[in-house]
């Protein structure tokens, strides 16, 4: 993550085994949400860059967004499916 003012880096989220593909953010603030091409979804908290929920999927997963309440991802993987998840509990 950098500050979008300097451009310094400020933290680095590490967990994917893959290129990350898709990146967003919840209205609120506290999570990023990123899809990789190892299969997976990420709920990051942005405070601590700690992965606090994931989701594996069957393939690559290119493509994310958010509902503007918050608590639905949709994501679409490399087969075409899309996939909607709840973000109940992410505090």
């Amino acid at each position: 993550m950098w500050d979008i003012e300097s451009g310094e880096e400020i933290q680095t989220f590490e967990g994917h085994t893959d290129p990350v593909e898709a990146v967003a953010v919840t209205p609120d603030g506290k999570h990023a949400i990123s899809g990789s091409d190892d299969n997976t979804i990420r709920v990051w908290d942005i405070k601590t860059g700690q992965t606090i929920s994931s989701f594996s999927g069957d393939g690559p997963l290119l493509a994310l967004a958010i509902s503007p309440d918050g608590d639905t991802i949709v994501a679409g993987d490399a087969s075409g499916r899309v996939h909607f998840l709840r973000l109940q509990g992410a505090e």
